[in-house]
C-alpha cells in the first residue's frame, strides 16, 4: 500500500476508533452515572475512592461521558490532592485552562488502555496552553490524547505553557505532602523535559520530582502522568 493510501487509512480508521469509543462512552455513562465511590484494598485496608468534579475555577475535565463513564476514579487524598493543585495552579496563572484526564475505575483493577491506573494512585493531566488556548478534547482525537507537540512544545493546538505546567507540578508535590503523601514520579516525554526545567520551577523541579530518563510505551507529549504515594492507613 503506497504512503499516502497508509496515512488516509489510518486517519479514517482513528476517525471511526474515535466515534465508536464516543459511542460506547455514552452508553456506559447512562447506567454508570450514578456512581458515587468505591473501594480499593490496600494492605488489609479498604480505603475509599472518589471522583473530582467536572469542573472548578480555571480548570475541568477532559471528557463529560468519561467522568461519567466512572473512568476518573481514585483514593480521596489523591483526588483532593488534584483538586486543591488545579486551583492553585489555575489561580497562580489566570486565563489558563487546566483539563485532568484519566485516573481510574471506582474498585481499582484493569484499565484499557492503559497499562497502569489500576491502584487509584495515577492521574493524568493534560498540558495546558499558552495564550489562552485550551487543548481540543474530542472523540476524534481520543479525548486529547492524540493531540501532539515537538520537541519545542509546538503543535497545532498550540504550544505548551511550560511555566504554568511547573506551577501545577510543584502544587501537585505540596498538596500530596500536605496530606501525608508524595508525588512518586511524572512520566513527560523526555524532549520536552529541557524546556520544563528552564521554568521558574525548574531548580526544584529537578530536586523534589522524579521523572522518567527514558521514552515510555507513549511519549507523554499531550498529558503528564503523575504517581501519587499515599499511605493505606487513614484512607478508610
Amino acid at each position: 500500500m503506497a504512503e499516502k493510501e497508509q496515512m488516509g487509512f489510518w486517519r479514517v480508521a482513528r476517525w471511526w476508533g474515535g466515534l465508536f469509543l464516543a459511542l460506547c462512552l455514552a452508553g456506559m455513562a447512562v447506567p454508570m452515572a450514578f456512581a458515587k465511590g468505591g473501594a480499593i484494598a490496600c494492605e488489609g485496608v479498604t480505603v475509599p475512592t472518589t471522583r473530582p468534579a467536572m469542573s472548578g475555577s480555571g480548570w475541568g475535565t477532559y471528557c463529560v461521558p468519561c467522568v461519567l463513564a466512572n473512568r476518573t476514579f481514585g483514593r480521596v487524598p489523591v483526588i483532593e490532592t488534584l483538586e486543591a493543585a488545579l486551583t492553585s495552579a489555575a489561580t497562580e496563572h489566570p486565563g489558563t485552562r487546566f483539563l485532568y484526564g484519566e485516573i481510574g475505575l471506582p474498585s481499582g483493577g484493569p484499565f484499557p488502555p492503559h497499562r497502569t491506573h489500576r491502584e487509584g494512585l495515577s492521574v493524568d493531566i493534560m498540558v495546558p496552553l499558552s495564550d489562552g488556548a485550551v487543548l481540543p478534547t474530542n472523540a476524534l482525537n481520543r479525548f486529547g490524547y492524540d493531540v501532539e507537540f515537538d520537541d519545542a512544545g509546538e503543535g497545532k493546538a498550540g504550544r505548551i505553557d511550560f511555566e504554568a505546567l511547573g506551577a501545577l507540578i510543584l502544587a501537585l508535590a505540596d498538596e500530596a505532602e500536605a496530606r501525608g503523601g508524595a508525588v512518586r514520579r511524572i512520566f513527560f516525554a523526555p524532549d520536552l523535559q529541557p524546556e520544563l526545567m528552564e521554568t521558574r520551577a525548574g531548580a526544584l523541579l529537578r530536586d523534589r520530582i522524579a521523572f522518567n530518563a527514558r521514552q515510555s510505551w507513549v511519549r507523554h507529549d499531550d498529558h503528564i502522568h503523575v504517581d501519587f504515594t499515599f499511605p493505606c492507613t487513614g484512607e478508610s
